[in-house]
């Protein structure tokens, strides 16, 4: 027989504790995230661009591998100086998508409405996308901001219920108690 293994709940609450504190920090700072992830993609960049150009040059002279690693190590230091600009760039990019699509879904209730159909739900989510998109497109950083945010604020949440159900299962599971492993 077995007994329960303490050490496995506690490393689990721990774990349902790290889950809090980084959810918190998540919400609190998303664009410390932001700049953390872009300065770790940064240094990846910047490691795997030397390797290529390493590489390039041991494998005897292979001009396409030296100006990937090349172009790798430029993208990764200009990732390492400025890094929000990756969430920026990200943000506008889908802003320019969701204006694009904003526009075509207008274009669509114009179609639908002089055929006869129904054309309120559209207008009104082409409306939305469009109003969406030319915000992001002025402030492209607020979808960086938003994500983490919510990001944050679901492993405080994941992390908080994790720990209720512990201390819930704890209550249940008496301290003597002997499990019977059905394998043996």
């Amino acid at each position: 027989m077995n007994g329960i293994n303490w050490n496995v709940m506690k490393r689990s609450r721990s774990g349902s504790i790290l889950m809090i504190v980084c959810g918190a920090l998540l919400a609190l700072s998303p664009d410390s995230a932001s700049a953390l992830v872009s300065v770790i993609l940064g240094w990846g960049l910047i490691v795997v661009g030397v390797m290529l150009i390493v590489g390039g040059f041991l494998g005897g002279r292979e001009w396409g591998s030296i100006v990937q690693g090349a172009l790798f190590l430029l993208c990764g230091s200009w990732l390492h100086r400025n890094p929000l600009m990756l969430a920026s760039v990200l943000g506008l990019v889908l802003g320019v998508v969701a204006v694009r699509h904003g526009w075509r879904g207008a274009k669509n209730v114009q179609r639908t409405k002089r055929s006869g159909g129904m054309w309120i739900p559209g207008a009104v989510l082409a409306a939305l996308e469009l109003l969406v998109g030319i915000r992001l497109i002025l402030s492209p950083l607020s979808v960086s901001r938003l994500v983490l945010t919510v990001a944050g604020i679901a492993l405080v949440a994941c992390g908080t219920w994790e720990l209720i159900d512990q201390k819930r299962v704890r209550k249940y599971i008496p301290a003597d108690a002997h499990i019977i492993d059905a394998d043996k």
